[in-house]
Order: C-alpha cells, then sequence, then structure tokens
C-alpha cells in the first residue's frame, strides 16, 4: 500500500464533519425537528434517516483513511463523498438563502462546499505520483 496523507487528511476531516453532524440527529432528533421548524414525529424519523446516511459514510471514510482516494479503487470512496456533500451543501445552501433555515448554517454550507471542491480534485484530476513509496505501517 501507497502512501496518500493527504487523503487521509481528507478521509480523517470528512468522517470528523459527518460524525459531528450524525450523532445529534440520531441522538437528539427531537431538538433538531424542532429547531428545523419541523417538529413532528415524521420530522425526527427524517432527521434520524439522514443521521444513519451521515454516520454510515462518517464510518466508511474512517475505517478507508489509509487507501488514496480516486484512483480505481478509491473512485467509488471519492465519488460517494462527492455527491454526500455536493448535495447537501447546494440543499443547505438554497435552503438558507430562501431564509427557510437561520443563517448560521451558511457555516455548514461552506464546510460542505469546501469538501465537495476537494473530492471532485482528488477524484476528476488528481493523479498520484510515480515515486509513491510504500508506508510503513498504515
Amino acid at each position: 500500500m501507497t502512501q496518500d496523507p493527504v487523503g487521509r487528511w481528507l478521509l480523517t476531516v470528512a468522517a470528523l464533519v459527518l460524525f459531528a453532524l450524525g450523532v445529534p440527529l440520531l441522538f437528539a432528533a427531537d431538538v433538531v425537528s424542532g429547531w428545523l421548524d419541523v417538529p413532528s414525529p415524521s420530522g425526527e424519523v427524517l432527521a434520524q434517516l439522514a443521521a444513519g446516511g451521515l454516520l454510515g459514510l462518517g464510518v466508511m471514510n474512517w475505517w478507508s483513511r489509509g487507501q488514496f482516494v480516486g484512483g480505481i479503487y478509491g473512485r467509488p470512496l471519492g465519488l460517494s463523498n462527492l455527491l454526500c456533500f455536493l448535495s447537501a451543501g447546494a440543499s443547505l445552501g438554497r435552503a438558507t438563502a430562501s431564509g427557510g433555515l437561520p443563517s448560521g448554517m451558511w457555516g455548514i454550507v461552506l464546510v460542505f462546499t469546501a469538501l465537495a471542491v476537494t473530492f471532485a480534485w482528488r477524484v476528476l484530476f488528481f493523479r498520484p505520483q510515480a515515486d509513491a513509496r510504500p508506508a510503513p505501517g498504515v
């Protein structure tokens, strides 16, 4: 296995962001749905379903930190992150711009957009160097 410190950093940051958003959605779904003005059992169920997706992708990122992001074998991992962060950033950005969400959500939108752009670069344009050396113990 070759060393990819930038990919390891990227997957670690993405996993931590997904965990930080997924855990409150799972364990405090009633509070989050009330904060989003959807205080109902169906709002809680939707928050918990979103939490399942966020936590599942976060666990996949955490366990895949030693792999390349992009290339032949890392392309599904990179594309899944790209689609997650791109769709979440666009949806949250549109809802925040229309006034449906508090203006404090712009921070999350910016983080999601930055991660989407980074994953797009890694999956679509990054080419690993030919002189990559084996990692001592990743």
